[in-house]
């Protein structure tokens, strides 16, 4: 009952707006309250919405990324496969006289080999490959395989100084023989000349197979300088390779045929 009375009480005094003042002290004093705590209200929604449109940036841009990683991995593709078709319309355009198998390979380089006379093919006993096969990019002679595994081959280049590769010079009529050996480098010598033989710079030298080692009729190198001595009975001729070892990524496996 004495709450209904007050009630009634508090009732009357609002309809005679009696309680105004009390209502403008009271709005007085919690105003800046009021004011205080809907800025911070708004402020905690704006930063939820920063750190919301933060996560969706990093979505987005995780997203960016792994596209932009397949198009690369792609492009990477389609620049290996374009190598690929370029270094066999290459060999193809070169009649194969030598009685084997081509087999595409790539040069893997080989980081244990600091003299760079040697390199690491990506295929091995597993793809028909054999130690003394010979490794060639067009008509072009690159080395020749030394090691065997399933999977790689080590093969030495013909600059290796461990190359000794029975060599003609296709220029002379008289068909200049000799032994070219490896010098590091592009550099190759054409060793045990007679110094009755003709030899030319500018000579084309090839190999002539008589080594039993070397397919006949691969290009070596052209004639740069011819060295004579005269206490010695033999000459020499530096040779200097047409392509660029150091860049093909791309080379062909002569393999022997299946019997």
């Amino acid at each position: 009952m004495r709450y209904i009375l007050i009630s009634l009480f508090i009732l009357i005094l609002g309809f005679f707006e009696l309680t105004n003042p009390v209502k403008s002290a009271v709005a007085w004093v919690f105003t800046p309250f009021q004011f205080g705590l809907k800025q911070i209200a708004d402020s905690s929604i704006e930063t939820m919405k920063f750190f919301g449109s933060l996560n969706k940036v990093r979505q987005n841009n995780l997203f960016l990324l792994e596209k932009t990683a397949e198009l690369e991995s792609k492009i990477v593709e389609l620049k290996n496969t374009e190598e690929e078709n370029r270094a066999l319309r290459e060999q193809l355009e070169i009649e194969n006289t030598f009685e084997r198998n081509l087999l595409l390979a790539n040069i893997m380089g080989n980081a244990q080999d600091l003299t760079g006379s040697t390199f690491v093919l990506d295929r091995g006993s597993s793809h028909g490959v054999k130690a003394g096969d010979n490794v060639i990019r067009r008509n072009y002679l690159v080395g020749i395989v030394r090691e065997v595994s399933a999977q790689r081959s080590l093969a030495d280049y013909v600059t290796s100084p461990s190359s000794s590769i029975a060599v003609v010079d296709l220029d002379e009529p008289s068909r200049t023989e000799g032994l070219a050996e490896g010098q590091y480098g592009s550099s190759i010598v054409m060793k045990r000349v007679l110094p009755n033989e003709n030899i030319g710079v500018g000579d084309m030298i090839v190999t002539s197979g008589k080594d039993g080692v070397y397919l006949p009729g691969l290009i070596i190198g052209k004639v740069t300088r011819i060295v004579e001595v005269p206490t010695e009975p033999l000459k020499s001729a530096y040779l200097e390779t047409i392509i660029d070892l150091t860049k093909l990524s791309k080379v062909f496996i002569l393999t022997s045929p299946a019997l």
